[in-house]
């Protein structure tokens, strides 16, 4: 049986609302919307599977690098 921690769910709750907010706004162009799509996606996918804090924070600083990469290979 798997035993819910409300505390984690909570706060990789709002980890990822605030990361999807930084995300949407870095590539706000309308050229970037798939991009920022595909990048939301696959962090709320893998996002799911991560039930540790530490490492959802890891994950979410890596949607944040990929997210100023692709700003930075469009050059927005």
């Amino acid at each position: 049986m798997i035993k819910l921690n409300f505390t984690v769910i909570i706060v990789e709750s709002i980890i990822y609302i605030i990361v999807g907010i930084i995300v949407g706004y870095l590539l706000k162009g309308e050229e970037l919307k798939k991009i920022k799509r595909l990048i939301l996606i696959f962090y709320l996918v893998i996002g799911i599977a991560v039930y540790s804090i530490l490492y959802f924070i890891i994950l979410s600083a890596v949607v944040l690098l990929a997210a100023a990469a692709a700003l930075k290979f469009y050059e927005y």
